[in-house]
């Protein structure tokens, strides 16, 4: 708990650390239906001005703009007109990004990590090597300290209560301790004593400095009691900018009088849709600062919170905070390197991986009990020309299986990770191309063991040439082509959500199925179609296949039956239409066909890490 001295020392910081934000004229619109040409005004003109030092809270109805308005100021979204001035200037977007931070609603954390994981994660991303090794640990202490989180720092983010998590969801971005913070809805979710915790919690931040800035709903008369600053807004437009104590005179030379011992909150919501008007043109928009009295909440919280939920405050504030000077000469955009970043990155994703073991072992125990079924059904064909379509068949199916169980896991794991993707790349940790490129690489060894299991039962169970080179050939075709579903999978993720990925995925698969050469050969198909052969990556995996198994000058093989109408597999080969020489000819199009693949999820993930989509 604070002592009274420390309650009486409100940081007054120079200019360089303390950011007063102004934003005046505001608009914001967005496109009124998919194929409708006008537009819906979220945002109509609004100003007005949020302090260094003090906690504000933007507050109104569900669908008043009230989180159009937090994204614009932290920078996710850019305003169809108006200006925003950091301490009376101009504000310049790159600079305000790294000096801010924007903590969604969804306050998801990477939760096989505990605490004290995801901090150092943090501290290596946010800090790099311009911090020694010593003063990260300091600073991820000083946090956890701070947040009250020593009791849990050993325990996984997803085993924490939801006021824990927020906690946490907070101190990942107190790392770089930024002069301004963005927090939608962080009340969310949690009961009144987790509420008032988190409330107390942000106003011991301000105090220190910070510019801290909050979305609710409608705040109960406790909460208010640990508020600065009010800023509500009604239809796009602002009903009324000041503090807490203002309010009820506000309303009172209006004629709108709050009935006794009824939240002034609440009376305000109540009365803004029939006096939205009226209460606009009073408080000019968002311009008049007349109600922007500054009053002493200290004494109000401390009545608030009993002793045992506060927090302590081993924190410095941002002016007296020798990483915020580090951090703040840096020129460039983030504060590590590319390599620094993809190490972090992959380290990470492989920790996690490690940490839920029961993914991984259902992925492996169903190639391997799908690879011992292929085997027992096709037992021993591969010598024998009666079973020549057979083993054909056999080829087609394995590379169907490796396709589809590559393609679905990375469908349901990688929606999943876009929230934390979101917060964390738009509060600089890391470059997007830097995260795809380690999720890329951290999800191939699990595939690649999974992939190679399972060619080793198929291909000796169902009895294919003991070659080596032709076994090499068969286990490379296989790891390439699931290689190509994995990115196939990161496009399906980048584009929809787990729920619509599922529906729309197989359509992404299906016209490589029908055009792999399996189904139909093609000189059978319609001149037009037969483009589609060449972008058929299970063409070129068959095609490698069959070229593993029954290419290589293979020699006649051996009939069991009475007659054999395809004993030689070179004859075979030319009748499907598989024919290739030399297997380049189908390693070169399957990484082409993965790269762009991969090339195209990168940009489809950019676009939807910029919007709220």
């Amino acid at each position: 708990m604070i002592g009274d001295n420390e309650e009486s020392q409100v940081t007054t910081s120079s200019t360089e650390f303390s950011l007063n934000l102004c934003f005046e004229d505001i608009n914001y619109s967005v496109r009124h239906g998919i194929f409708a040409g006008g537009r819906k005004c979220i945002l109509n003109n609004l100003s007005g001005t949020f302090n260094a030092g003090e906690l504000t809270v933007i507050m109104g109805q569900s669908g008043a703009g009230k989180s159009s308005l937090m994204d614009i100021l932290a920078g996710y979204t850019k305003p169809t007109s108006g200006n925003l001035y950091v301490n009376g200037q101009l504000r310049n977007e790159d600079t305000f990004r790294r000096r801010s931070c924007y903590i969604l609603q969804q306050d998801q954390v990477q939760d096989m990590l505990t605490i004290h994981e995801s901090l150092t994660i943090a501290a290596e991303l946010k800090l790099g090597n311009h911090v020694t090794q010593e003063q990260k640990k300091n600073r991820i202490h000083e946090i956890i300290t701070s947040l009250s989180l020593e009791g849990a720092r050993n325990t996984r983010a997803g085993d924490l209560s939801g006021g824990q998590k927020k906690r946490l969801a907070i101190g990942l971005e107190l790392i770089s301790d930024p002069p301004v913070m963005f927090l939608d809805e962080p009340t969310s979710g949690l009961d009144i004593s987790i509420s008032k915790q988190m409330l107390y919690l942000l106003h011991l931040l301000a105090r220190q400095g910070r510019t801290v800035v909050i979305t609710m709903h409608q705040p109960s008369a406790t909460l208010l009691r640990m508020v600065d600053r009010l800023y509500t807004v009604v239809g796009g437009r602002c009903a009324y900018t000041g503090s807490v104590d203002c309010l009820i005179p506000y309303l009172k030379q209006m004629n709108l009088i709050c009935p006794p011992y009824h939240n002034p909150v609440d009376f305000l919501i109540e009365i803004c849709a029939e006096n939205a008007n009226q209460l606009v043109n009073s408080s000019q928009n968002g311009k008049n600062e007349e109600w922007n009295v500054t009053n002493e909440t200290d004494n109000r919280f401390k009545e608030s919170v009993r002793s045992g939920e506060v927090f302590l405050t081993t924190l410095p504030s941002p002016k007296e905070d020798p990483t915020n000077k580090i951090l703040l000469a840096l020129k460039s955009t983030y504060s590590t390197s590319y390599w620094k970043q993809f190490t972090t990155l992959t380290r990470r994703s492989i920790l996690s991986i490690w940490r839920n073991p029961a993914f991984t072992i259902i992925i492996t125990g169903i190639h391997c009990s799908m690879a011992l079924f292929v085997g027992l059904l096709f037992y021993n064909i591969g010598g024998d020309a009666k079973y020549i379509r057979d083993n054909f068949s056999m080829l087609n199916y394995c590379l169907m299986f490796l396709m589809f169980t590559a393609f679905s896991a990375v469908t349901i794991t990688f929606p999943l990770q876009i929230p934390v993707i979101r917060r964390e790349h738009f509060n600089r940790w890391y470059s997007t191309s830097t995260y795809f490129i380690s999720t890329l690489i951290s999800t191939l060894p699990t595939q690649t063991v999974c992939t190679l299991t399972y060619a080793c039962i198929a291909y000796w169970l169902t009895g294919q040439p003991a070659e080596s080179k032709r076994f090499l050939t068969f286990c490379l075709t296989l790891l390439m082509v699931s290689y190509v579903a994995v990115c196939i999978g990161l496009l399906n993720g980048a584009l929809f959500n787990v729920k619509n990925g599922v529906v729309v995925g197989p359509f992404f698969i299906m016209p490589f199925t029908i055009f792999s050469g399996f189904f139909l050969r093609y000189s059978d198909a319609p001149f037009f179609f037969r483009w589609l052969f060449s972008i058929s990556f299970l063409k070129h995996g068959l095609v490698g296949l069959v070229f593993a198994i029954l290419g290589m000058d293979r020699p006649k093989l051996p009939c069991s039956d009475v007659y054999c109408h395809y004993t030689s597999p070179k004859q075979f080969i030319t009748d499907m239409e598989l024919v290739t020489d030399n297997f380049t000819f189908v390693a070169v199009p399957l990484f082409c066909i993965g790269l762009f693949v991969f090339i195209c999820s990168y940009f489809i993930l950019r676009i939807r890490l910029r919007n709220k989509w």
